[in-house]
């Protein structure tokens, strides 16, 4: 902001609306044609990628040059314009022109040139393969870790090119390999073979002719040795051809994947252990070695082995406890409060918990409790009671909510519900469940009230099977083809599956009775994307969500907002909690999309919505399609992904992305109140179509 006009940082810090702020720029510009406003990248930023962009504003009708070839300016002014980097500081000079290139010929420079520098992230430099060392931030894994028997645990380090390097853990030692060593290996090894093979293949041929037998294909070399280049030369390992695709740098971003960091390094080791059963490792430090040239260098790992000689119980602390199926990986089922649970390992920060033989899961141990200090138990013997229970009956209710499955047992166990649309079916599995179940009945006994509430709403049928050892798994078959959401919780020790009903809304067109939580994201500290001008998406997604909250009242609906002013900020946990408390319909969070670096700003546009429970696609497409046609931005799908707003159970929750705060002439349109407008009687329409099909 330090080199734009006066007027512009004014106006910027003004707090006006945003098409009111777009305007006002106009205004400035047009008498100070010498300004160029970069939104992005910031001056001498980073960008960890080989290409970004750089977005920004100038005085309409004016052209732009960035190091001398012309940008694609928009009609409002505002550009977007890819750029290549290499590696360390790249230096753009940015020249407005009188006029844009057109019939007239090019446009010629006016103004002082603005001169920027992004950065692009060097990769790690390779250690010299003249110096003798060890990197001690490079070790993996790069946390304590928690074993048992049986396990396999992958090592890495990066050290001196062509040296020796093992890893000495206790008194067991490990050769490691050098990815680049290897990956040479397997390849000369491959090529040997296909020599071998098309030598066969000739022979063959040639004895045919003279009647001899032909060679089987199956005779070909599947298998190659490849030796580790070190000392122990006489260990060999068999290798599937199949190993040079191992690709240590590759990463995935955005749906895209792409090359982070080379494929293999020459400084870069790798080893794994396999745990034996008379390992006695109780936070025990790897010790790594080089050598070269009869040299040797040592480095110590800060992180730690124990081998967990027995499983241990610990607790859930909170509701809605995050449940992973891998360190800091995907998410399943939350848990409640209370839960008792088997844990047998930890991988940092994170415990290992045992939901069955064949499955573990991962919680963080701020979420959890041992009833004991530490989290290595002082007492390696101790124990008690399992988290096991039976399952004898399986009851059904009414509530206000809508019907209920309740399953009495001993103890709150871990469980993990998978919804399904079509079929339409809840499965709720329950661990250390075993089934002994005689009765599936109304849990009311009172004669008066089961003659009330005997026919459930929603549940058409309920069946129940146990799956194997310790994991009972029971259905809820539900009549049509939508749910409007669900609940699992525990009432003391029984577990309970609440399955929303249908919001009560009239047949006159009217919303009354709908009850819809609006969410404008960001807010507050939180600014999401930035557009064209500075303008913040916080303040754009406001904009249309407040016009969208009016649309709804209008048509009769309640509606309960997450934020209302461009100053708060609300978590994303709250907001999901805003909505859950307020026991809304329908979740629908307002935003505007942006790109990471490395895409084109031009190419990648349009409206797209996401969703994360399948009980959502169908408002999802609805939505999409209506903001379509209400403002005619192109289609970029309804998408399923991993985002909190999306997460909710309770109702059907969505996340529209309106446009591109990134591309000029959608930022243009989404600054302009009447396309707001548009856009909030579109999600309107969306949501009228979605209630239609009832």
């Amino acid at each position: 902001m330090g080199q734009n006009s006066r007027s512009l940082r004014f106006l910027l810090g003004a707090g006006v609306t945003a098409a009111g702020l777009a305007l006002s720029i106009y205004a400035a510009r047009a008498a100070d044609t010498a300004n160029i406003f970069v939104a992005y990248p910031p001056d001498n930023g980073k960008v960890p990628a080989s290409s970004s962009f750089i977005v920004g504003a100038i005085a309409p009708g004016a052209g732009l040059s960035i190091n001398g070839q012309e940008a694609r300016i928009g009609r409002s002014g505002f550009f977007a314009h890819v750029i290549g980097l290499q590696p360390g500081a790249n230096h753009f000079n940015l020249q407005l022109l009188d006029r844009a290139s057109g019939a007239q010929g090019s446009g010629h420079p006016i103004g002082t040139a603005k001169t920027i520098t992004v950065n692009r992230d060097m990769p790690p430099r390779p250690v010299p393969a003249t110096e003798l060392k060890i990197l001690p931030d490079s070790i993996s894994p790069a946390v304590d870790r928690g074993v048992l028997p049986g396990e396999l645990v992958e090592f890495s380090v990066r050290a001196t090119p062509g040296a020796t390097v093992i890893m000495q853990l206790g008194e067991r030692v490990v050769p490691f390999y050098s990815s680049v060593a290897l990956k040479q290996q397997v390849q000369q090894r491959q090529s040997a073979a296909k020599r071998k093979a098309t030598a066969r293949k000739r022979t063959g041929r040639a004895g045919t002719a003279g009647g001899a037998k032909t060679v089987s294909k199956k005779q070909d070399v599947k298998y190659t040795t490849v030796s580790p280049p070190s000392s122990s030369q006489g260990q060999m390992t068999l290798l599937s051809q199949q190993t040079d695709s191992v690709n240590a740098g590759l990463d995935a971003a955005y749906g895209q994947v792409y090359q982070r960091l080379p494929a293999a390094r020459s400084d870069r080791y790798v080893g794994f252990i396999k745990i034996g059963p008379l390992d006695q490792f109780d936070q025990v430090a790897p010790v790594f070695t080089v050598e070269k040239d009869g040299r040797t260098a040592t480095a110590v790992s800060p992180y730690k082995v124990t081998v967990v000689k027995q499983p241990f119980i610990v607790q859930t602390t909170q509701d809605d406890t995050i449940v992973r199926v891998g360190p800091g990986a995907g998410r399943i089922t939350p848990l409640a409060r209370g839960v008792r649970l088997l844990a047998d390992g930890w991988h940092g920060d994170e415990m290992r918990v045992v939901y069955s033989a064949n499955k573990h899961v991962y919680i963080s141990k701020r979420q959890l409790s041992t009833g004991q200090v530490g989290w290595t138990p002082p007492v390696p013997g101790a124990s008690g009671p399992l988290p096991a229970s039976t399952v004898r009956t399986i009851n059904t209710k009414k509530d206000r909510y809508g019907d209920a499955l309740l399953l009495p047992m001993s103890q709150r166990l871990p469980y993990q519900v998978e919804q399904s649309v079509k079929p339409n079916k809840l499965t709720l599995k329950i661990y250390g469940a075993t089934q002994d179940t005689d009765w599936v009945s109304p849990a009311d006994t009172d004669a008066d009230e089961i003659a009330k509430r005997s026919n459930l709403d929603m549940v058409d049928g309920i069946s129940f099977r146990q799956v194997q050892d310790g994991v009972f798994e029971v259905t809820a078959q539900l009549k049509g083809d939508r749910q409007w959401g669900y609940k699992v919780d525990y009432e003391g020790s029984t577990l309970r599956l609440r399955i929303k009903q249908p919001p009560k809304i009239g047949m006159d067109g009217s919303l009354a009775g709908l009850k819809i939580c609006v969410d404008p994201g960001h807010g507050g500290s939180e600014n999401g994307s930035i557009g064209c001008n500075g303008v913040k998406e916080k303040q754009v997604n406001l904009d249309i969500a407040l016009k969208f909250k009016a649309a709804l009242e209008r048509a009769g609906a309640q509606v309960i907002m997450t934020r209302m002013t461009d100053g708060e900020t609300v978590s994303l946990d709250e907001r999901v909690n805003i909505a859950g408390r307020s026991e809304a319909d329908l979740l629908v969070s307002v935003h505007n999309n942006a790109l990471p670096d490395g895409r084109d700003p031009w190419k990648e546009h349009g409206t797209s919505t996401y969703w994360y429970q399948p009980q959502s696609t169908e408002l999802a497409r609805h939505l999409k399609d209506s903001v379509i046609s209400a403002v005619d931005f192109p289609d970029i799908g309804c998408r399923f992904q991993n985002l909190a707003l999306c997460r909710p159970t309770a109702m059907p929750a969505v996340l529209v992305e309106v446009g591109f705060m990134i591309h000029p002439e959608e930022f243009a349109q989404l600054l302009d109140p009447a396309v707001q407008g548009r856009v909030a009687e579109g999600l309107l329409k969306g949501v009228r179509k979605y209630l239609a099909r009832q």
